[in-house]
């Protein structure tokens, strides 16, 4: 398997965007798997094409007035368009074989509501997927993969932090397939989930 990841130039900034976003590229990384038939890549999130796609993968996961119309909410780009503006959290998508599969948030969980659950450390940062209708396990698995082995390319990232619902037994087979260990369980009013933990150790001991 190639191990070749094209990793952009990075601009010299402690802000979540400067480490992990290119300001000249909109590519992150790029894997060629031949042995796979497939291309695994992650870029900067893109407001005007992107977002529609992941409304049509929310529509189909969800119901509600919010999501029964034909165009997404204005909510709903303002809330992307804040995250990229920001220093502390940006989005990504990821593609196999040049077809968006998922959208991927990064974030400083010390920065996140989810570090009132569990003791945030300065060099974690949370990983949160919306996963398009029907993708395959098998290769998000080989992307979850890609975009961690460039996330730890930076020395500020130390740990990555998952909250997974718990009764979703698929997302919890991937991240525990991608090198995540359960770490304790979060009870909140809205849902019961598992807070995962990858590190380099872990993630390393998947190859």
């Amino acid at each position: 398997m190639s191990t070749e990841s094209a990793v952009f130039s990075v601009p010299k900034s402690l802000g979540i965007r400067g480490p992990l976003v290119s300001v000249e590229e909109t590519g992150v990384v790029f894997k060629d798997l031949p042995e796979f038939n497939l291309s695994i890549s992650v870029r900067a999130l893109q407001l005007a094409t992107d977002v529609p796609v992941i409304y049509k993968w929310m529509s189909y996961q969800y119901a509600g007035p919010l999501l029964d119309r034909d165009v997404p909410p204005r909510e709903l780009e303002e809330s992307y368009s804040s995250m990229i503006e920001s220093d502390f959290a940006q989005p990504f998508m990821g593609l196999v074989n040049d077809v968006p599969v998922c959208q991927v948030d990064v974030y400083k969980t010390q920065q996140d509501a989810l570090s009132l659950y569990y003791p945030a450390r300065p060099g974690d940062y949370g990983l949160q997927l919306v996963l398009a209708p029907l993708a395959i396990q098998n290769n998000m698995v080989l992307l979850v993969t890609a975009c961690l082995e460039y996330f730890f390319s930076f020395p500020e990232v130390g740990r990555v932090v998952a909250d997974i619902e718990t009764r979703n037994e698929w997302t919890n087979t991937l991240f525990k397939s991608c090198g995540f260990r359960s770490s304790q369980k979060i009870r909140t009013s809205y849902k019961t989930s598992t807070l995962y933990i990858c590190t380099r150790n872990s993630l390393r001991a998947m190859h």
